[in-house]
């Protein structure tokens, strides 16, 4: 019996939600001074960038940012989403790991997927500023996991926080 559990445990339990940011974030701008920023998608084809773009813009709401129609000159985040097998790493020109592989867990019954949110602040007059959050998941979909990622990445460019928080759901 004690197996049987452990199979079943396999897909839920605690998921590993990664965060970071390269920049200055915007407590360098203040955001206590931003009240509205233009969130929009970093492509058209709709459904789950639509989504994540309407995550960002509500994890910013709840830090008293409005989202704005996108204008010439005013502050934009776009947002981007990127899903990759786990087993494969990411890097930067030079050999840094922007993102680690992940190996398969004793009892995993599928591969995991690494599913990544990006946000790129600009403004005029400065550099832009990246963050991200990112999760693995067997069988765990966007659609889950969109307002986390969303809620991580915002706090990582709002704070600069950096580093894994975990949370329930599905794998």
């Amino acid at each position: 019996m004690p197996g049987v559990l452990a199979v079943l445990g396999a897909c839920a339990g605690p998921i590993e939600t990664r965060a970071g940011y390269d920049g200055m974030g915007l407590g360098g701008v203040g955001i206590g001074g931003l009240a509205a920023v233009a969130v929009v998608s970093s492509d058209a084809a709709g459904g789950v960038s639509d989504a994540a773009r309407s995550a960002v813009a509500e994890a910013l709401g709840r830090r008293n940012v409005a989202s704005v129609v996108a204008q010439s000159g005013e502050p934009r985040v776009t947002v981007s989403i990127a899903e990759r097998p786990s087993s494969l790493a990411v890097l930067t020109d030079d050999g840094r790991v922007v993102s680690g592989a992940k190996r398969r867990r004793l009892l995993q019954n599928c591969e995991d997927r690494t599913q990544r949110l990006l946000l790129v602040f600009e403004t005029a007059g400065a550099p832009p500023v990246r963050a991200w959050a990112e999760e693995d998941h067997c069988k765990g979909d966007f659609s889950t996991s969109l307002m986390p990622l969303a809620e991580r990445a915002v706090a990582a460019l709002a704070d600069r926080s950096t580093g894994v928080t975990l949370r329930s759901g599905r794998d």
